[in-house]
């Protein structure tokens, strides 16, 4: 998770806007993309990204979890939508994706509704609830205390199949300052069952 470099903001942040870049998988290709994120745990997040895909097609699109449960969409050069979807099995998976990258920011990973259960000097359980969901977050920090991993057990139907709940990991290269804060980057996440299907680098974080 992230590290403070300055105690105050530990308990003073509510939400943090972030921008990033990377490469995600579309049918079975890398493409790059640019994304812009907000974090309001526990109860709202939103991704908008811009990707270059195969041919040089442009899809623009975002996640969203907010008080009218989650919802997702794409489109082709911004305006032909190709996937939208909302509803339980949408919300329920949203929900795990912001339970994972909630223990990202100290501010917080270190809330009181966050349970924290250690496994061993380098391994800990966050237990949480997101959008009336439990979930149990596994993280592992090397020896400086930086992350190296998260995982969870995440709502989702990866391989195409009934929605039920899948292992979703996150492997973390390294972090940098931003916003004052040690943040994790270098991010390789993706379904156990089917592999990374996301590498992403954080740019830049503004925490409120």
């Amino acid at each position: 998770m992230a590290r403070p470099r300055d105690p105050g903001r530990r308990t003073a942040s509510t939400s943090v806007d972030m921008r990033a870049h990377g490469r995600i998988r579309v049918r079975q290709r890398w493409c790059p993309f640019v994304a812009r994120q907000t974090l309001t745990p526990p109860t709202a997040f939103r991704w908008d990204a811009r990707v270059r895909g195969p041919g040089g097609i442009r899809i623009s699109g975002f996640d969203r979890l907010d008080g009218d449960g989650g919802a997702m969409c794409r489109r082709l050069f911004g305006v032909l939508p190709f996937i939208g979807a909302s509803g339980t099995d949408i919300t329920r998976s949203i929900a795990g994706r912001l339970a994972g990258e909630y223990l990202m920011m100290p501010a917080f990973a270190l809330r009181p509704e966050v349970r924290w259960q250690a496994v061993d000097d380098t391994r800990a359980v966050a237990h949480l609830v997101v959008a009336g969901h439990p979930h149990e977050v596994a993280v592992t920090v090397n020896p400086s205390g930086a992350l190296a991993s998260a995982s969870l057990p995440r709502w989702g139907n990866p391989d195409g199949g009934p929605w039920r709940e899948h292992r979703f990991a996150a492997i973390v290269d390294g972090e940098a300052s931003l916003g004052g804060l040690l943040l994790a980057t270098g991010i390789h996440a993706g379904w156990e069952s089917t592999g990374a299907f996301i590498h992403y680098d954080i740019d830049a974080a503004d925490f409120r």
